[in-house]
């Protein structure tokens, strides 16, 4: 859930936070949003903000509890951010995630299908995050469910590498062809890198294609190991 900009410090969260913790709260989503931006550092002591204070007193409880230390709030980055794509919106809606899924990876093997996936991640915040893009700031009511691209994005980089691995664990040859067969379900990414490609007229047509050429950039491109590859080698030796 944080999409480049905040992975790391997204990743470092998830760290700090044991999921089995998360499971024994997550019927409750007030809950689970006090251990999440808690845990994010993200929670003043001293808030106008009646929501936060809350969450705060709730954190305070359950981090004594637990005996839980909470990451740096200042590595979260906003500059140069849409509100849509802040991390306490990302937060949000991962918290409604974790709150709404039951048995999510196990849904995901039974029926590896992309616009069925889509659907396990339509889950709404809750209503405080309806209306606010930060602790203390309103904002128009708008949709605040996670959007689609994001949703292929996180099928792209996550569900379809953990996937292959575990069905790679399991022996399940067809199960990691599934893993495949989605990214050839899912509309190519669109970035600086895919746009790159195109522009030598290459066919980018599903997020099969673009991962692919994303890797050769990456590993070959960008490191200068043209005759390491088979094109870069091919357009050397014409």
């Amino acid at each position: 859930y944080g999409f480049g900009t905040n992975g790391e410090v997204f990743e470092a969260l998830a760290r700090s936070l044991p999921l089995a913790i998360l499971a024994k709260h997550k019927n409750n989503l007030f809950q689970i949003e006090a251990l999440l931006f808690g845990q994010a550092g993200l929670l003043n002591e001293i808030s106008s903000d009646e929501y936060e204070t809350a969450l705060y007193k709730e954190f305070t409880f359950l981090k004594t509890k637990y005996d839980l230390k909470s990451i740096e709030g200042s590595r979260w980055k906003l500059l140069r951010m849409r509100p849509v794509n802040f991390p306490y919106v990302r937060i949000a809606q991962f918290a409604a995630l974790i709150h709404h899924s039951t048995k999510l990876f196990s849904k995901i093997v039974e029926d590896p299908d992309s616009k069925y996936i889509s659907k396990l991640f339509e889950t709404e915040p809750s209503e405080y995050w309806q209306q606010h893009y930060h602790f203390g700031k309103t904002a128009l009511n708008k949709n605040k469910k996670i959007g689609i691209s994001s949703v292929y994005s996180i099928i792209i980089n996550t569900i379809v590498p953990f996937l292959f691995t575990f069905a790679d664990r399991k022996g399940n040859q067809g199960l990691k062809d599934k893993a495949f067969a989605l990214l050839a379900e899912i509309p190519a990414e669109n970035n600086a890198i895919v746009s790159g490609w195109k522009t030598l007229n290459i066919n980018v047509e599903n997020a099969a294609d673009s991962q692919a050429l994303i890797h050769l950039k990456k590993n070959y491109c960008d490191d200068k190991k043209c005759l390491r590859c088979r094109i870069g080698l091919k357009v050397l030796t014409v």
